[in-house]
């Protein structure tokens, strides 16, 4: 075992490490990537490796939204980032949302550049299906956060499309540089019992020992429905086996408000079902499932003792799904309120006393829930958030914290914590600020939308987005997708500004001025290899004009003007002609020469600095992800400036000399 994945065993309080180790994603290739819903294959919504964002820089002063990426429609997806992935000639992090028009982005996780988006067919709306039911208030493509296979840099994705007659469901092997399918890619889902119409992919998916994973609920419980769970090969995509939880009626949808299946070391399989039929053989309603990882065979199951009542009050227990804990047990809640702790080894089959532990924690629903440092943190529907504590078996059902700030009706905040070992934890938290005017909150309406941060040591809290609303407002509250956090950065998936057409993947860090590698000011810029200085040549105000190197003379053709933009991106100014260093023609291929150009605004004019140590420095073109360079490491004046794929050559690295602050 490495030292990171000791140290989120160790975090995690995971007995033996055993639930960590259940994928090879969970090891070191996880560093830096969030790969899969809720961060891992418990399901626990913790990233306990990230060491920028403190309780001490997330603050409304230093800490606000960076930018936001404009996408299709609706994102129902919680964001998925990649870390230190070779794409576009170059070496970043990429973040990846999927929307409701069936559309997949990569963006620059640092700077918002796009690198790609494909469209995958048209996408069913909710006045296609005709069942009177807004659950989604728009198109119904990808619904479901998509898993992102690091090893062999594929992303998995279902969508849904409708031709005009026929409603397909598919899954989806995509390349993660590209967005093209893999060969064999897209696989149509279906099953005898599988209605496409009917059913709803609201699953986030899970990646586990080489097999993909992915539930199916329905719309507001209309039409023919069943609970199904599908499994494919990650490799082949040859489907690998399926469970339908109510062979013999409707019901027993598996929707767990967007969070995965979980998964054991042992590749077993845990889901939970709503509404519907029991019978305790064929039909299993309200039930907590351990499934097989071949074929998705009951392993073992729990049903509280009162399904029936649940079952007729419309009390879903799918809602929060499963989380993983310490001790081989897990934890589920649903619509009524009631947590229920089970142990993963015997599951105690029906009834109450089967369990490890029921308590009534709300008095509504429970849709998120984090555990992290023996603690479980939830923040329910029209209550409180609430905090509880864990003694490595049971939980004390007295909260140790309960906030005063009350979620305003459906459906309490979906969260997520970001921590460095055990310190510096952070609990993010995203939820609605409005209501759709019946009471209901965020029921089957958009309405404005917040993000929140607290201190877990405390639980004061450190930060919202409605501090400086004018900078750091994501637009509509995106339901049930949990904010992510890597790399010093947070990523909010938003619907936008209206119920359909519109949404936008938010990014929030330290904010400008406030830890920036270079400061505004006046500069000279000397290349490392050559001595030689960064120019506008020959005192020219010409647009277009190439640039080069020349004899350092400290004339004002060789001085440039920073201005940061935030995260360490800059624009550079030439002090002579008033003109931006940019890449000509905003091109992206290697070998484009650099030129000046007046400002406009566009990302081929936009740098990001980073420190190479030593007083040294790279200097990337956002647009192209290449490093500016001199042409074949010339070291004679006039040789022409260039971009480059960064490979750490003198002719890469410049030195920077404050000549004016």
């Amino acid at each position: 075992m490495n030292r990171f994945s000791s140290l989120i065993c160790k975090t995690s309080a995971l007995a033996g490490c055993a639930l960590l180790l259940a994928s090879t994603q969970n090891i070191a290739l996880a560093q830096g990537s969030v790969w899969t819903q809720h961060n891992d294959l418990h399901r626990d919504g913790v990233n306990a490796s990230e060491t920028i964002l403190t309780p001490s820089n997330v603050n409304q002063n230093s800490f606000g939204m960076l930018f936001k990426d404009p996408v299709d429609d609706q994102v129902y997806t919680q964001p998925l980032v990649f870390g230190n992935l070779a794409i576009a000639g170059g070496t970043h992090n990429v973040a990846y949302v999927a929307t409701t028009n069936n559309s997949v982005y990569a963006f620059d996780a640092d700077t918002g550049v796009q690198y790609w988006h494909v469209n995958l067919g048209p996408a069913a709306t909710v006045g296609n299906l005709g069942l009177g039911c807004t659950d989604m208030v728009g198109t119904v493509g990808i619904i479901g956060t998509p898993v992102i296979d690091v090893a062999n840099k594929w992303l998995y994705v279902v969508n849904q499309t409708f031709d005009g007659t026929n409603y397909v469901h598919h899954l989806h092997k995509l390349s993660v540089t590209t967005g093209a399918d893999a060969s064999g890619s897209p696989v149509t889902i279906s099953n005898p019992a599988f209605v496409s119409k009917m059913q709803l992919q609201r699953t986030g998916l899970l990646l586990s020992q080489g097999n993909v994973y992915f539930a199916f609920s329905s719309h507001c419980d209309q039409g023919s429905w069943k609970g199904f769970v599908f499994g494919f090969s990650a490799s082949t995509l040859a489907q690998t086996g399926e469970f339908n939880d109510s062979p013999s009626a409707n019901g027993g949808a598996i929707w767990q408000s967007g969070n995965g299946p979980a998964a054991d070391v042992n590749g077993n399989v845990y889901v939970v079902s709503g509404n519907g039929s029991w019978n305790g053989s064929t039909d299993f309603s309200e039930t907590m499932f351990k499934l097989g990882a071949t074929g998705l065979g009951i392993v073992d199951w729990h049903t509280p003792s009162n399904y029936s009542t649940l079952d007729g009050c419309d009390c879903d227990l799918t809602t929060s799904g499963a989380v993983l804990l310490p001790n081989s047990e897990l934890i589920g809640g649903g619509k009524y309120g009631q947590l229920i702790v089970a142990n993963m080894n015997n599951m105690g089959h029906l009834g109450d006393a089967g369990s490890v532990q029921t308590w009534q924690a709300t008095s509504s629903h429970i849709h998120s829930l984090n555990f992290f440092n023996n603690k479980l943190y939830m923040w329910g529907q029209s209550d409180y958030l609430q905090v509880f504590s864990f003694n490595g078996t049971t939980f004390n059902t007295t909260p140790t914290f309960k906030g005063t700030q009350k979620a305003i009706g459906h459906p309490g905040a979906s969260l997520s914590i970001s921590a460095n070992g055990t310190s510096n934890g952070i609990l993010w938290g995203a939820t609605n600020t409005a209501d759709d005017g019946s009471g209901g909150g965020a029921w089957h309406a958009t309405v404005a939308g917040i993000m929140y941060a607290f201190n877990t040591s405390g639980m004061g809290q450190i930060y919202n987005t409605n501090q400086n609303a004018n900078r750091d407002d994501c637009g509509d509250y995106a339901k049930f997708a949990p904010p992510t956090i890597i790399n010093g950065k947070v990523y909010l998936s938003s619907f936008g500004s209206h119920a359909t057409g519109s949404g936008a993947l938010c990014v929030y860090g330290e904010l400008s001025g406030t830890s920036n590698i270079i400061p505004n000011g006046t500069y000279e810029f000397k290349n490392v290899n050559s001595g030689l200085a960064l120019e506008s040549p020959g005192w020219d105000h010409t647009q277009g004009l190439d640039m080069d190197q020349w004899t350092v003379n400290g004339g004002g053709n060789q001085l440039w003007s920073v201005i940061n933009l935030g995260n360490n991106v800059i624009t550079l100014s030439n002090n002579y002609s008033s003109q931006q260093l940019e890449v000509a023609g905003n091109v992206t291929t290697s070998g484009a020469l650099v030129d000046q150009w007046p400002y406009n605004g566009q990302t081929n004019q936009q740098w990001k600095v980073t420190s190479l140590g030593g007083g040294q420095y790279e200097l990337t073109a956002v647009n192209s992800g290449l490093a500016l360079e001199v042409v074949g490491a010339g070291t004679g004046t006039g040789v022409k400036i260039d971009q480059w794929p960064y490979n750490g050559g003198n002719n890469q690295r410049w030195t920077i000399t404050l000549t004016h602050p």
